[in-house]
C-alpha cells in the first residue's frame, strides 16, 4: 500500500514539475489575480447541488428493509462528510469508500450500502461516456485517441453491467454483495432514476468547469466543455496520481489546446482544487463539530 501510494505521489508530482517548466508560472498568477469570485463561488454552489443529488441517488439504490432505511437527512451527511475523505484518493473513491461503509456499519446494512455506492460509481461514469456521445458530433478536432478511449470505456462498461446484474457468485466472500447486485432486476424504476440522477450529476460536474474558466475570462464551446471533460474525468478516475493531480492538469491541455491559453486554464484548474478544499472543509467541519454522520442513527 505505501509502495503503490508512493508511486501515485511520484507521477503526480513529475506531471507538476513539468507544467511548472513549461507555463510560466508568472502568467498563472496574473491570471489568479484577476480571477471572478462571484463565479467561483457558483462553482461551489453547483458542487452543493451535486452533494444533494448524490444523497437523492443514494436514498433510490440502497435497497433495505424499510425499518432499516436510514432517513434522507443520514445520507446527506455522510455524503457531506466524505468529501473530506475525496482529497486523498482519485475521481471520488475516498468519499465512496467512507460512505458506503461507515453507514454500512453504522445501520447493519453493509453489503446493501456497499453495493448501492457501487452502482451509482458505474451509472456515473456510463453517464459521463453518454455526455461525451452526444456531444462529439457537434465537438471539433476531438483527438482520434481520446474517441478510442471513449469507445473502450462505453464498451467495458456496457460489459460490467451485465456482469454485474448477471454476476453468478453465490457463495464465498463476495456471495451477499453479488446478490445485492443481482437484487437490482427488482427495481427498475429506481435504476432508472438513479441513472437520471447521476445524468445530471455529471452536467452538474462539467459547468463547474464551466464556471471556473469563466472566473478567468476563458471562453468555450459547449460542444468542447462536454467532449473534453468526460474524458478528463473517466482518465482522474484511473488510479496512477495522487488525487488526479498532474493527470487532470495533461489531459485538458492536450484537449483544448487549441482553444484556449495554456496559461488561463491552468489558473482555472488551481480556482478548482480551492471548491475542492472548501468540500473538504465543509466535511470537516460536519464530522467534528456537526454531529460526525460515523454517530448518526435513526431515532
Amino acid at each position: 500500500m505505501k509502495i503503490k501510494f508512493a508511486i501515485k505521489l511520484a507521477i503526480s508530482v513529475l506531471l507538476v514539475i513539468l507544467i511548472l517548466w513549461k507555463f510560466p508560472v508568472g502568467n498563472i498568477i496574473a491570471n489568479l489575480r484577476d480571477a471572478k469570485l462571484g463565479w467561483v463561488l457558483f462553482s461551489f454552489l453547483l458542487s452543493e447541488l451535486i452533494i444533494l443529488n448524490q444523497a437523492f441517488r443514494w436514498h433510490y439504490l440502497l435497497i433495505v428493509p424499510k425499518e432499516q432505511k436510514p432517513s434522507f437527512a443520514t445520507l446527506l451527511k455522510y455524503t457531506v462528510v466524505g468529501y473530506l475523505f475525496n482529497v486523498f484518493a482519485p475521481g471520488g473513491v475516498g468519499a465512496d469508500a467512507y460512505r458506503s461503509i461507515a453507514l454500512g456499519k453504522a445501520h447493519n446494512v453493509m453489503a446493501s450500502s456497499v453495493a448501492s455506492v457501487f452502482v451509482a460509481r458505474i451509472f456515473g461514469l456510463m453517464a459521463l461516456c453518454l455526455l461525451f456521445w452526444l456531444a462529439l458530433p457537434y465537438s471539433e478536432q476531438v483527438p482520434e485517441q481520446a474517441v478510442w478511449f471513449l469507445a473502450a470505456a462505453t464498451l467495458f462498461l456496457i460489459i460490467f453491467c451485465l456482469c454485474v446484474l448477471f454476476n453468478p457468485f453465490k457463495k464465498g466472500k463476495f456471495g451477499l454483495f453479488a446478490e445485492k447486485l443481482r437484487d437490482y432486476r427488482k427495481y427498475p424504476l429506481s435504476l432508472l432514476a438513479a441513472f437520471f440522477g447521476s445524468l445530471l450529476m455529471q452536467i452538474l460536474s462539467v459547468l463547474m468547469y464551466f464556471a471556473v474558466f469563466k472566473a478567468i475570462g476563458i471562453s468555450i464551446s459547449w460542444a468542447l466543455l462536454f467532449t473534453a471533460i468526460p474524458v478528463t474525468i473517466l482518465i482522474t478516475a484511473i488510479p496512477v496520481s495522487f488525487n488526479g493531480i498532474g493527470v487532470r492538469e495533461w489531459s485538458l491541455l492536450t484537449l483544448t489546446a487549441y482553444a484556449i491559453n495554456s496559461e488561463q486554464l491552468l489558473a482555472s484548474l488551481l480556482l478548482g482544487y480551492a471548491v475542492v478544499i472548501l468540500q473538504a472543509v465543509q466535511g470537516w467541519l460536519f464530522f467534528s463539530f456537526g454531529g460526525s454522520a460515523r454517530k448518526t442513527r435513526e431515532t
